[in-house]
Formats: C-alpha cells, sequence, structure tokens
C-alpha cells in the first residue's frame, strides 16, 4: 500500500491556488490514514481477524475484532480520499482518472 507521496505533493504544487488547499488537506488525511492501516494490519496479522467476548455468566464466543472493524472502514475511508484526490489531479491534467474509461476509449 505504500503510495509515493512526494510524487503527489509535486502535482499538486501545480494546481491551481483554488485547487491546491483542499488537494493538501486530502493528501495530508491520506498520509495519515495510511500509516494507521499499515499498523492495523501488522495488528490483524499478529492476533487475526476475531476476538473473543463474553457478555454474562453464559454469553461467549468470537466475534471480528475491533481493529478488523476499524480496518475496513478506514480503508473505505481511505480509498474515498484517495479518489477525491486523483479526480483533483486528473482535471488538471485533462485526462480522464478511470482506468477502465481510458482502456475502453482504445
Amino acid at each position: 500500500m505504500r503510495t509515493s507521496f512526494a510524487k503527489v505533493k509535486t502535482e499538486i504544487k501545480n494546481l491551481p491556488d483554488a485547487s491546491k488547499q483542499l488537494a493538501m488537506n486530502l493528501l495530508d488525511k491520506a498520509m495519515f490514514m495510511e500509516a494507521e492501516l499499515l499498523k492495523l494490519q501488522k495488528n490483524l496479522k499478529e492476533k487475526g481477524w476475531t476476538e473473543e467476548y463474553k457478555n454474562g455468566a453464559n454469553q461467549f464466543g468470537l466475534k471480528k475484532s475491533s481493529e478488523g472493524e476499524v480496518y475496513i472502514a478506514l480503508v473505505k475511508n481511505y480509498s474515498t480520499v484517495m479518489k477525491q484526490l486523483q479526480d483533483i489531479l486528473g482535471k488538471r491534467a485533462g485526462e480522464t482518472t478511470d482506468e477502465l474509461m481510458t482502456f475502453l476509449k482504445r
């Protein structure tokens, strides 16, 4: 998952001022989320995707781990932020950012 954020920063510098701040905010969020995702991945590899629970004397078992739930939600948010960033950078370049559409236009 390690994104080349240095290249993205260079691209952002070439944006019009109106888009530059929004793109930098999105980049900051993406960098934070990627770092957290890497930590969660490490923990999930070590501990697994399930954890034991106990609710009272007779209710116990396995459930999806809290870290797993956070990971899934964070991946969705990370993907959304990256798509928004890609859209902003793609508009500057005047190119489509959708690989499928690029392929279909051939």
